[in-house]
């Protein structure tokens, strides 16, 4: 992202999933390829549409 433009998340997520799955393939250990697919995962999730981010308390309260 250059300076002066908008911050687009969306695209900076886009952009840092596709360096992680490049670093994942480069790795030779399966415990590592597994941690880089874990935070892709993450990442994706986070930029989903399609999920509730609100968290709530079991005793309905929602501070954490």
């Amino acid at each position: 992202m250059r300076r002066g433009e908008g911050k687009d998340v969306a695209k900076y997520v886009e952009i840092r999933v596709a360096q992680l799955k490049e670093d994942m393939d480069k790795a030779h250990d399966q415990h590592d390829k597994n941690w880089y697919n874990r935070v892709i995962q993450e990442l994706q999730w986070a930029v989903s549409p399609h999920h509730n981010c609100y968290i709530e308390m079991e005793d309905g309260k929602d501070e954490v």
